[in-house]
C-alpha cells in the first residue's frame, strides 16, 4: 500500500506543483521583471561610469542559455511539477509513518497537518530569518556563506518542529483539551526566537533597492510555497482516504 500512497503523493504534487505555477506566473513573475529591470539600470549605470576604461571594447558577449520568456513559462512549469511530485511523495512516506501512530486519526486531517508542518518547517520557519530576495539583490561574492546560514537555520527549523511534536506529545497525558498543543506551540515559538538571536544576519539589499518591490516579492514567494503546500494536503488527504476505504472494502476482515 505504500507503493500507492507515493504514487499519490506524487499525482498530487504535481497537480500542486501546476497550482503553484499558476500563482507563481500572475503574482510572483511581475515582480521578478521589476527586479530585472532595476538590476539591469544598475548595470547600465556601472558601465556608463566605466566607459572611458572600455572604450572601443565590445560587450561580454554573454548570452542567457534560455530566454525570459522560457524561464517564467515551461521553466518555471517543470521545476515547479518536479518540486512537487518530490514534496508529495516525501509527505505520502511521512504519512504512511504516522497514520494511526502519531497525529489526528482522519487521514484527511492528519494530511494537512503534515502539510501544515512542511510549510512552517522548509518556508516559513527559516524565511523569517533567512528572506528569499529577488534578483538584483545579495552579494556574489557572499552567496556560499549565505547559503549555508540558510540550511543551517533549515536544519535549525526541522529539529525545532520536532521537539514541539516531542513536547506535545508529553504534555497531551497532563493537560486536557487544547492546552497541551498551546503549550508545544509557545515552547516551539520559543526556541525559533532563540534560533533567530543566536544566527548571524545578513543584509545585502541595496540602499536604492524599492522596498515595496521587495515586500511584494516576498510575500509572493511564501505564497507559493503556501499554494504548494496547501494543495498536496487537501488532495493527498482525499487520494490516501480513497485507498484506505479501497482496502477495507477488499479485505474487510482486516478491520473487524
Amino acid at each position: 500500500m505504500i507503493g500507492k500512497l507515493l504514487f499519490k503523493g506524487m499525482m498530487a504534487g504535481i497537480v500542486a506543483g501546476v497550482a503553484a505555477f499558476v500563482f507563481a506566473h500572475h503574482f510572483a513573475e511581475p515582480q521578478v521583471d521589476r527586479a530585472i529591470a532595476f538590476e539591469e539600470s544598475m548595470a547600465a549605470h556601472e558601465h556608463q561610469a566605466e566607459v572611458g576604461h572600455q572604450h572601443g571594447q565590445s560587450d561580454d558577449g554573454e548570452v542567457d542559455e534560455f530566454s525570459r520568456q522560457t524561464q517564467s513559462g515551461a521553466g518555471l512549469l517543470a521545476g515547479m511539477a518536479l518540486m512537487g511530485a518530490a514534496l508529495g511523495g516525501g509527505l505520502a512516506l511521512v504519512w504512511s509513518f504516522c497514520y494511526q501512530r502519531i497525529g489526528p486519526s482522519n487521514p484527511r486531517a492528519l494530511a494537512l497537518c503534515l502539510a501544515l508542518a512542511g510549510f512552517l518547517t522548509l518556508s516559513l520557519m527559516p524565511g523569517i530569518k533567512y528572506p528569499p530576495n529577488p534578483p538584483a539583490v545579495g552579494n556574489p561574492e557572499t552567496i556560499g556563506y549565505r547559503t549555508v546560514l540558510y540550511f543551517i537555520m533549515l536544519l535549525a527549523s526541522v529539529g525545532i518542529m520536532a521537539a514541539s511534536i516531542w513536547c506535545a506529545r508529553r504534555l497531551r497525558s497532563r493537560f486536557s483539551g487544547w492546552n497541551a498543543p498551546i503549550l508545544a506551540v509557545a515552547f516551539g515559538a520559543a526556541l525559533m526566537l532563540a534560533a533567530c538571536a543566536l544566527m548571524p544576519s545578513v543584509n545585502d539589499v541595496p540602499d536604492r533597492f524599492s522596498a515595496d518591490l521587495l515586500w511584494r516579492f516576498r510575500l509572493c514567494s511564501f505564497g507559493i510555497n503556501f499554494v504548494l503546500w496547501s494543495v498536496i494536503g487537501v488532495m493527498f488527504g482525499a487520494l490516501a482516504e480513497n485507498v484506505l476505504q479501497t482496502r477495507r472494502q477488499r479485505l474487510p476482515h482486516e478491520y473487524q
